[in-house]
Parts: C-alpha cells; sequence; structure tokens
C-alpha cells in the first residue's frame, strides 16, 4: 500500500520536481533564468529570446517595471514535454519560493510567454493571490498577452451587446477556464473584455493602487469600482 501510495505521489508532484530541479538537469540555461534543450538550434534560441524581450516589455507596460523571476522552462521534444508538463501549450508551477513556466511547442510565441508572466508578476506583488478573484487573473493575463483582440465582439454575442449581464462571480474559479474548451475560450474572451474595459480607465496607477490596497486587506470589489470611478 506504501509503494502504491508513493508512486501515485510520484506521478502527480514529478513534474513540478523535474521543474523546481532544472538546475540540476540536462537542461542549458541561455539567459537569467531561461532554460532550454541542449541540442535547440541557435536560430530557435535566438527567436526564444526576442519573444522573451517582448514579453518583458508587454508586462513592464502594465505593471511600471518587472519585479518578478519566474524560471522560464522551454520543453519544445516530447521527451522534454513529458518530463516537464502534459500541456503542448505550457504550464506555470506556482511553488511557495518561486514560480515555474515551462513552455511547450504550441506555446512559443510571445503571447503565451507573456501571459505566463503576468501571472507571475501579479503574483509577485500580491501578498496574498486568492484576493482576486480568478476572472481578474486571467483576464489580466489575456489583456496582456493579445491573442484576445476581439474580445468585445464575444462580449457583445454573449451579452446582446450589453442586455444580458455576465456573472462574473461563475468565473471565479479556474475550471472555467480550462483550457482548450469552448466554454473556457467565452470565459477568457469576457475577462478579457472586462479587465480591457476596466484598465482603460484605471491604467498603470489604477493597477498599482488597487495591488496596493488589496495588500492592506481591502475588498477587491469595492476597489476594483472605486479606483476606476476616481477622478484623474
Amino acid at each position: 500500500m506504501l509503494i502504491a501510495l508513493l508512486m501515485i505521489s510520484w506521478g502527480v508532484y514529478a513534474k513540478p520536481v523535474h521543474a523546481a530541479l532544472v538546475n540540476y538537469s540536462s537542461m542549458v540555461e541561455v539567459a537569467p533564468d531561461v532554460y532550454i534543450e541542449p541540442d535547440m538550434t541557435k536560430e530557435l534560441q535566438d527567436q526564444l529570446l526576442y519573444y522573451v524581450e517582448l514579453a518583458q516589455e508587454k508586462v513592464t507596460a502594465i505593471f511600471g517595471e518587472r519585479t518578478s523571476t519566474p524560471y522560464l522552462i522551454v520543453a519544445l521534444t516530447s521527451r522534454s514535454l513529458g518530463k516537464y508538463t502534459e500541456n503542448p501549450t505550457g504550464q506555470t508551477y506556482y511553488l511557495p519560493w518561486n514560480n515555474y513556466i515551462v513552455i511547450g511547442p504550441d506555446g512559443f510565441n510571445e503571447n503565451v510567454i507573456s501571459h505566463e508572466f503576468t501571472h507571475a508578476e501579479l503574483r509577485e506583488r500580491l501578498r496574498n493571490r486568492n484576493v482576486v478573484p480568478v476572472w481578474f487573473d486571467e483576464g489580466l493575463a489575456s489583456m496582456v498577452d493579445g491573442r484576445l483582440s476581439n474580445s468585445t465582439a464575444a462580449w457583445e454575442q454573449v451579452t446582446d451587446k450589453g442586455k444580458k449581464p455576465v456573472d462574473y462571480g461563475l468565473l471565479d474559479s479556474y475550471d472555467a477556464f480550462s483550457y482548450g474548451t469552448p466554454e473556457a475560450w467565452k470565459n477568457y474572451n469576457l475577462a478579457c473584455y472586462e479587465v480591457t474595459r476596466w484598465f482603460s480607465s484605471a491604467g498603470e496607477e489604477g493597477l498599482l493602487k488597487l495591488i496596493q490596497a488589496l495588500n492592506q486587506g481591502e475588498d477587491f470589489t469595492e476597489q476594483y469600482a472605486r479606483i476606476e470611478l476616481a477622478e484623474p
């Protein structure tokens, strides 16, 4: 029984453990906290570092600066992908001491990397990441990554151009954003639309005020509305 439990536990935790121990693996660090497979071509390395630079700029444009330093592990072959994640796009392991982002072949672009960098940055700045609803976390990351350029059209379709209000309380669960399903795609668009709308009024200053207020124990819903309506 004990052996069976250990095997099950290893099956659940093996990939995040491998990510946390990437320093001791055959992966090569090509930039601070950026790891690739040793046989990645120079062309792909250069492309990756370009994507990382663009993603960093996107995060900086929203937060003013980038304070988080997550590990970025790029696994493009089935061998490395199976070791670090089962998601061909990517996955992030939020461990107590740091975040470990694994990017697969489907996520090898500036959009996915900036999405995960945004999650890491928000978590770095919040004393408790659970004080923000999931839709805000995913909406902010989706706004930064830029893939949902038609979120307004999606919102108009779901809400009949605003006639039917969205219950964002139903989107306060990561199950609502299980990537790859039509329902999740709709929810990503709704979250992206709402955060983009809010940020257009609040801006970087408002986002930082929100984070500061939440770190001081203020209520998210109250501060979210107050900051948007505040005079410039």
